[in-house]
């Protein structure tokens, strides 16, 4: 869970596609050319922690780098 959370986020609010940093040069422009209002001079967007049970019931935590937080689980 926690490539998942540690990747770029994007947010469509109105007429703009807000995306955080991190993504290819390249899908930015291709998003561009396909007449996208792309903004990538945001804030982090939101925070996430998850817990993942595995099939052995080991219990894998994953936390946001964007914010303080911690996965917890017993």
């Amino acid at each position: 869970p926690q490539d998942s959370i540690d990747a770029p986020r994007s947010f469509y609010d109105r007429d703009t596609l807000k995306l955080e940093r991190g993504y290819a040069q390249n899908v930015v422009q291709k998003l561009a050319d396909l007449g996208h209002a792309v903004n990538q001079d945001i804030e982090p967007i939101g925070g996430a922690q998850a817990i993942r049970i595995l099939q052995n019931g080991v219990l894998e935590g994953a936390s946001d780098p964007r914010k303080d937080g911690c996965a917890l689980g017993y």
